[in-house]
């Protein structure tokens, strides 16, 4: 980074996160389209099964209904969506294969009269619609009316290598996550609705909590930090769990997330030498499951938490904005120091362009003319240094 302006204080850096971590979601566009396709697939399927009066439903789940999306950072990673198809039958009325069979026809009549002709994928538990730098997996499932599930909108799931329908409650996790900041969430719709802001008309990822911040934050340094060994990347149900267990309402976003990245691993609990990381809508799933025959992702996380945990530190180790600028970049990636950048300078670009910009004699601070006593012009130039 070649931007040099004044020594960063805490609004600074407040200023230069909030604007790095914001550039990591996809964009509105993009949150459109994610919109306009599951909506699309909804429809079809509702055809595909007119003659049933029973009551159907595709949802999202993962980081896009929990607001912590990312986007792509390696040229393999693709815009990642999950769907629930809620069909709204009795799980005695049908079986894992014939529910899983039925869907892929419904969704192969999708393919056909969609415009952007996605491939259709089978794997174990789900449809995958493969889009050009996107992909949807589309799991199938009904009901889930036993007393042991985890909320009233639990859902059992198929799965090819179990002979039992699978529990699951992806829209009980959500609400979970959500709760955890509701303080927060509070306090920030109780600001808007004192500008006379009509709250329910605000979509949810315009005002981001700052533990989704975080949690976007968290993922993108996990990304920055695997380079080269992808497939060692801990998976994001674990990095969010174990932040939200983690958060603790701050004063500041910098605060947040340097208390939850040095905090998040003291939430893994060992139970009888196992790790153990629990739903906590589904205590009985471990999320960690996986960890006792494949102990080294246990290694690679415990490995990853100590490096973020001290590159978040890093950020405020150092004065002067451009150092600030340089370890954002470590975290959260050129691209997002580069937005940190230009939300800190907009009031120095727009007065350089108006030929307003001074700088201090002996000094070299930059300062808005009218605001110092003893000042020289700036030359316009582009934040590479060239000429523009």
């Amino acid at each position: 980074m070649t931007i040099a302006l004044e020594r960063a204080g805490f609004r600074d850096l407040e200023k230069i996160l909030g604007a790095g971590i914001s550039s990591l979601d996809i964009t509105a566009n993009e949150k459109a389209l994610v919109t306009s396709r599951y909506q699309e697939v909804g429809a079809i399927l509702n055809e595909h099964w007119a003659e049933s009066t029973a009551n159907n439903e595709v949802y999202v789940q993962g980081s896009f209904a929990l607001g912590t999306m990312t986007r792509r950072f390696h040229r393999k990673d693709d815009v990642d969506i999950d769907l629930v198809v809620l069909r709204g039958i009795q799980a005695s009325s049908t079986t894992q294969a014939d529910l899983k069979k039925d869907t892929g026809a419904g969704l192969r009549k999708f393919v056909a009269a969609s415009q952007g002709k996605p491939l259709l994928v089978e794997s174990e538990r789900c449809w995958t619609l493969e889009y050009s730098g996107m992909h949807m997996d589309i799991l199938p499932a009904v009901p889930d009316t036993s007393p042991e599930r985890g909320s009233d909108d639990g859902i059992l799931i198929t799965d090819h290598d179990v002979r039992s329908w699978q529990r699951s409650d992806p829209r009980g996790y959500a609400a979970w996550f959500k709760q955890v900041a509701r303080e927060e969430v509070m306090l920030k719709e109780a600001l808007l609705a004192k500008r006379g802001v009509d709250v329910d008309a605000v979509p949810d990822w315009t005002h981001k909590t700052t533990l989704q911040l975080a949690v976007q934050a968290l993922k993108r340094h996990r990304d920055i930090y695997f380079t080269g060994r992808l497939d060692k990347r801990p998976s994001s149900i674990v990095i969010t769990t174990l932040a939200a267990r983690a958060y603790q309402r701050g004063e500041t976003l910098f605060d947040v997330l340097r208390d939850i990245a040095g905090s998040f691993v003291e939430h893994i609990q060992v139970i009888n030498g196992q790790y153990v990381i629990s739903n906590p809508v589904m205590p009985e799933e471990n999320f960690a499951d996986c960890w006792a025959n494949e102990r080294w992702r246990a290694a690679a996380l415990f490995e990853w938490a100590e490096a973020v945990s001290r590159d978040i530190n890093g950020i405020a180790a150092h004065s002067g904005n451009d150092n600030v600028l340089k370890s954002v970049q470590m975290v959260l990636g050129e691209s997002a120091a580069v937005a940190g950048a230009r939300a800190l300078s907009n009031p120095f670009v727009e007065a350089r362009q108006a030929g307003n910009l001074r700088a201090q004699h002996g000094t070299g601070t930059l300062a808005i003319a009218g605001a110092v006593t003893t000042t020289r012009p700036v030359r316009d130039h582009t934040f590479h240094g060239g000429r523009m």
